[in-house]
């Protein structure tokens, strides 16, 4: 448990604007809901929205916007209001039961002051079957002026009776020409570069700057040289010096891109292309590829990917070892 660790902004990211009105004039016209439920992509911003939505719940002036000034808004901007509330993993771990137990008893006792109180829960889907249960019942008997605000990753399973609890507001992507333009105002790099960085984080503008700002399309430049090597010299030692343990879930993202367009180019699909600036690299790789194959090397990286995520004792040299074996005698040389 903790007070919520935003740093406090006055604009909202573009794309979140038309939430945050639904949601206000929801409230404002008595239709608010004591528990949102928030599910979104990673790198879309969604925690601001929800820190926006929660200073306007803690504001002591009804406006469409917080108004800065009163004394909750201040408590709130320096991150002490004693009545907003944060659950959220500690140290990686999934939300405990004592955790859940300890915001039901913070809740339950009066404002201090003497508004309203929120509770910003991180990572929903990280709730373990017991502590679900003990926020489920507190949302099942909600407390007067006491709101809620879940945060749940779209691609996570979330309990059901948790999701039937709550209103529920499913974050969109923003279309590509709104990311483009919100990212040209925030990096100089070329249209180019803005474009394919947008395309590789999958249309999520905060991803995509953050690719541009730590130099990921050179080191994926760098990494798809190393990646011909390893093609034409079939061997793994070519690649595997490439991962890097800070990027390698996005490293292998970029390459199980690669194969999806490659088969899309075995099969004459033009449009959907996430590796548009490497379309010469993947004809000449596809000159002794076959669908099948294509099918066979993108399983293998799927299940590379997987083990990374899932097996964080075994060392992910040997994961990556192994993957990479598999496409040299399963695919290259079948």
């Amino acid at each position: 448990m903790g007070k919520f660790n935003f740093v406090m902004t006055a604009i909202i990211y573009p794309w979140l604007q038309s939430y945050y009105e639904r949601i206000t004039a929801a409230f404002q016209q008595g239709y608010g809901h004591h528990a949102l439920l928030f599910r979104a992509e990673q790198g879309i911003g969604a925690d601001q929205l929800i820190h926006a939505v929660a200073n306007w719940l803690m504001c002591q002036h009804s406006s469409p916007r917080p108004c800065g000034e009163c004394h909750s808004c201040r408590l709130f901007a320096a991150g002490n209001h004693p009545d907003v509330y944060q659950l959220a993993p500690v140290e990686n771990k999934d939300i405990g039961v004592d955790q859940v137990r300890e915001i039901n008893e913070k809740v339950s006792q009066r404002a201090q002051q003497n508004g309203n109180k929120a509770v910003y829960v991180q990572s929903a889907e990280r709730l373990t079957e017991s502590a679900a249960n003990a926020l489920l019942k507190t949302l099942e008997e909600p407390r007067p002026n006491t709101y809620f605000l879940l945060n749940a990753d779209l691609s996570s399973p979330l309990m059901t009776t948790i999701y039937s609890r709550c209103q529920v507001w499913l974050i969109n992507t923003p279309s590509e020409q709104q990311a483009l333009n919100w990212l040209q105002l925030h990096n100089y790099s070329e249209i180019s570069e803005i474009q394919t960085a947008l395309r590789i984080s999958y249309g999520r503008p905060l991803l995509a700057l953050h690719c541009l700002e730590q130099g990921w399309l050179e080191k994926r430049r760098e990494f798809f040289r190393a990646f011909w090597l390893f093609y034409t010299r079939r061997s793994p030692l070519e690649l595997l010096p490439l991962f890097d343990k800070e990027l390698i879930l996005q490293q292998v993202d970029w390459l199980l891109a690669f194969l999806s367009d490659a088969l899309k180019d075995k099969l004459n699909i033009t449009s959907g292309w996430i590796c548009r600036d490497l379309i010469r690299g993947i004809q000449q790789f596809n000159e002794r590829q076959t669908v099948a194959g294509l099918l066979t090397a993108t399983k293998i990286m799927q299940k590379v990917r997987s083990d990374l995520v899932q097996i964080n004792a075994v060392n992910q040299e040997l994961i990556l070892l192994d993957g990479l074996t598999r496409l040299i005698t399963e695919v290259f040389e079948h």
